[in-house]
């Protein structure tokens, strides 16, 4: 198994490395192509310059060489006219450095360069329109010192981290969908597996999900299956143990009701306290093994619900014709009718099992003067039968635990009050059965809260 996880290690690493290297030169190969593009100026820039060009020309059209060279000192830009020698034709003086850097001039759609400097741009001046200016000034052109607030190196910076960004997460996003599908589908079929078996599906089974390409999943996906086995084969083991015993119980207890009716013939009315004892053992012996075999058959897989259109109102007259006669004189149970007639589709036998059983609990758990409510609310998706009691409750750390089988409260719900622990477990059962669940909540003002719900 280790190997299995070095070799997934080593995977993984692989994974992250190729998508390293793929960010990497993806993004130079992208960088490279549009970093001309980058660097050229923003047409706004090349309209102002293409705008000084018109003015200049317009002095030079009308002959006004004075006005020019005061035109150009009045420019926020370090500009000339230049002749085809290079000189300036208003014959203002210019610096050495600006002469120098006459030798790199740039075209106005040229790239400037990935430094922010100074570069001179050169803008050819539209052809004049007089034979004169033409022999005079032609071929002139402007020569603009570019600030350095305008060049596009700027702005350079930010945009190949934008670009190195959404590249990173193209990348990444196109390996993620890669790993979920290596690693996340894998492990969604464990943690469906792992949750279904944790509710009673004891035949799930996951390694038909994995392939032998995925070794170590695979491995993993078959150690979970023989775990699974192993658990369903033990708790089969134990269900047939718990009804075969009930099963062998009934004929000796039988036979033991026959000796009792005999033995209370042969004394006549003599020992009737010891006699209603051992008949009252008799029968809670009797309830327990039928309880055994009715949680033993809920569990079997091959039950078969009859499922049906019931009306909430014909389970509300089964279920308060029976619990009624157990109630007790200060014992007091409502029933709340909704105002609209509800129909559900069911098995009438296992809810109202379900039901009694949780009224049953109540009636011997919440103490002899209580009140038992049962509310039935209809929501889009389920319909759910709300049973509360001004009981004592329970811990809330046994809130989970009390539906398990043969669980019995330490406080206010212990076992000198009668019961097995199946009760609720049946309640459970059946409950999940019908495709709900039974959900048990303490009261913030005293009681005990049973939730029963059913999808619509």
């Amino acid at each position: 198994m280790s190997d299995l996880f070095t070799y997934l290690q080593c995977k993984l690493f692989g994974y992250f490395a190729i998508s390293l290297l793929a960010i990497l030169l993806i993004a130079t190969a992208i960088e490279s192509l549009v970093l001309n593009k980058l660097l050229t100026l923003p047409p706004s820039t090349q309209q102002q310059l293409t705008e000084l060009a018109d003015e200049a020309s317009l002095f030079i059209k009308n002959n006004n060489i004075k006005g020019l060279a005061e035109w150009e000192e009045q420019q926020d830009f370090t500009l000339f006219i230049l002749n085809n020698d290079l000189q300036s034709i208003s014959q203002r003086e210019m610096h050495p450095h600006f002469i120098f850097k006459l030798n790199y001039l740039k075209q106005l759609k040229q790239p400037m360069g990935d430094r922010v400097r100074k570069p001179l741009i050169s803008v050819p001046l539209p052809p004049q329109l007089t034979d004169k200016l033409k022999q005079e000034h032609q071929g002139l052109t402007l020569v603009v010192q570019l600030n350095p607030n305008l060049h596009p190196a700027q702005q350079l910076s930010i945009s190949l981290w934008i670009i190195r960004t959404l590249v990173g997460l193209a990348v990444l996003l196109m390996f993620t969908s890669i790993l979920s599908k290596y690693l996340i589908k894998p492990l969604k079929h464990l943690q469906s597996g792992t949750q279904a078996l944790a509710s009673g599906k004891l035949d799930t089974r996951i390694a038909q999900h994995f392939s032998t390409n995925e070794p170590e999943f695979y491995r993993l996906a078959t150690e979970f299956d023989h775990m699974a086995e192993q658990v369903q084969q033990s708790m089969l083991n134990q269900q047939r143990l718990l009804r075969d015993v009930s099963h062998e119980l009934r004929t000796p207890l039988a036979r033991q009701v026959l000796a009792l009716h005999l033995l209370e013939k042969r004394l006549g009315g003599s020992h009737p306290k010891l006699l209603s004892r051992l008949a009252h053992e008799n029968t809670e012996m009797s309830a327990l093994i039928n309880t055994i075999l009715n949680f033993s058959r809920l569990n079997s897989a091959h039950i078969t619900l009859n499922i049906k259109d019931i009306s909430a109102n014909m389970i509300r007259i089964k279920a308060l014709n029976d619990i009624e006669f157990e109630a007790k004189a200060h014992q007091t149970i409502i029933w709340e009718q909704p105002e609209d007639e509800l129909i559900l589709k069911t098995d009438l036998g296992l809810l109202s099992r379900a039901i009694d059983n949780v009224l049953r609990n109540a009636l011997k758990y919440a103490g002899e003067h209580c009140t038992i409510i049962i509310t039935c609310i209809k929501t889009p998706a389920k319909i759910s039968f709300i049973i509360t009691d001004n009981g004592p409750g329970i811990d809330n750390s046994e809130l989970v635990t009390v539906f398990n089988p043969f669980t019995r409260m330490d406080d206010a719900r212990h076992s000198s009050q009668g019961g097995y622990g199946l009760g609720l477990a049946i309640v459970k059962k059946s409950m999940q059965l019908l495709g709900g669940e039974a959900i048990a909540e303490n009261l913030g003002s005293g009681g005990l809260k049973i939730s029963l719900s059913i999808p619509q």
